[in-house]
């Protein structure tokens, strides 16, 4: 299969969501005295299929207090993407000056997986808003086990299962209805900032019906949490003379 830019944008968009279309949906992030407003961090996206690798690069600047995200990438082309909570997205495109306009839920803001872990909401993940209900816990060594079970009517997925060491979710496992594992999500390096902590590295392995499967690994960095805006970027305007196309 052909790895082009359209498949890695949706593989990626579902990776910061935690993979399930329109998922995990949760409640907003309250800011400490203005101190975790606004967040600013480097993202580095290596996808392997097929034997080839394809490594996309965004700075993300995330205003936690209204929701706005801006998100800068330069592959395929500079673009900058502008999305908030009620998944209302503009992708500008500067060389050319135009502008693409989404709306979707599925979009929002507050699916992204760094929102997870500013809102401290990591155990939940917003599962039990889908319909997920937890039916069982248990330790194994070290480890804590929390097994969702899909609602009825999901077609794909059956159950996941969460990993927690010392309170930090470091693996989810997500079964089939058929019983086979279709993905498996690894959390580490994590850094701890004054108001929450944050897996610095992600890899995802994602099983395909032809028995291939797809590989991929994101590395966050130069995280910085501040009560003012450290970049022209969190106040983004696209230009009012921008075409509009689809």
């Amino acid at each position: 299969m052909h790895l082009n830019y359209h498949f890695t944008q949706m593989i990626m968009s579902r990776f910061f969501r935690f993979i399930l279309p329109g998922l995990f949906i949760v409640s907003g992030i309250i800011p400490a005295r203005g101190q975790t407003r606004f967040i600013h961090a480097h993202l580095k996206n290596e996808t392997y299929q097929n034997n080839k690798l394809i490594t996309v690069e965004s700075d993300y600047f995330f205003d936690a207090e209204t929701g706005n995200l801006v998100v800068h990438s330069s592959l395929p082309e500079d673009h900058i993407k502008i999305s908030n909570r009620l998944g209302e997205v503009k992708i500008f495109y500067p060389a050319s000056n135009r502008v693409t306009l989404k709306q979707n839920q599925y979009f929002s803001s507050e699916n992204e997986l760094i929102y997870y872990f500013l809102s401290n909401d990591y155990y939940n993940l917003g599962l039990s808003d889908e319909g997920f209900r937890v039916t069982g816990t248990h330790m194994d060594g070290n480890y804590q086990v929390v097994t969702w079970t899909a609602p009825v009517g999901m077609k794909v997925v059956s159950r996941i299962e969460l990993v927690f060491e010392n309170g930090q979710p470091v693996y989810a496992v997500y079964y089939h209805t058929n019983g086979s594992i279709i993905r498996k999500i690894y959390y580490y390096n994590y850094e701890i900032f004054p108001d929450f902590m944050m897996p610095m590295k992600v890899t995802q392995i994602s099983y395909t019906p032809d028995g291939d499967s797809v590989i991929q690994r994101n590395t966050w960095s130069s995280l910085t949490v501040s009560a003012i805006p450290d970049s022209d970027y969190f106040n983004f305007k696209i230009p009012e003379d921008a075409v509009v196309s689809q």
